[in-house]
């Protein structure tokens, strides 16, 4: 191997990778460029850029409209059960009040998630789409 404190060696054979990166395209290895190659590289960042500030303007927009639905749905039922009368007055009041916010509750935050997720899910599809198309 070597003495015990010497610094191994290492043989590299290729292209490092920034270098290949810097080079990709532009044909200066061949001595010639493919038209459009430069400039497919230097619009790309931008149209990325524009793709991802619009994906993130709609999943925003997405997440607003799920918190109005949720609040909408679900924010007047306080009001609902105080704006009842005294649930120990009629049999079987408080269990409706329980049934209610511990089963009814959950198949509406379910259904609301599920239709967020698949709207978020076709905001990111359309911007990956949009930004292979440009």
């Amino acid at each position: 191997m070597g003495a015990p404190g010497t610094p191994r060696r290492e043989v590299v054979t290729g292209t490092p990778r920034a270098a290949r990166a810097d080079h990709a395209g532009r044909g200066s290895r061949a001595g010639h460029a493919r038209p459009g190659a430069v400039r497919g590289t230097e619009e790309r960042p931008a149209v990325e850029s524009l793709a991802l500030r619009s994906l993130i303007r709609r999943q925003l927009r997405l997440a607003l409209l799920a918190f109005g639905l949720l609040v909408v749905l679900l924010g007047p039922l306080p009001l609902v059960f105080t704006a009842l009368p005294d649930t120990g007055a009629w049999p079987g009041g408080a269990l409706i009040v329980w049934a209610v916010l511990g089963v009814a509750v959950y198949p509406a935050l379910v259904v609301l998630g599920r239709w967020y997720v698949v709207r978020a899910e076709r905001n990111e599809r359309d911007t990956a789409d949009l930004a292979e198309r440009a």
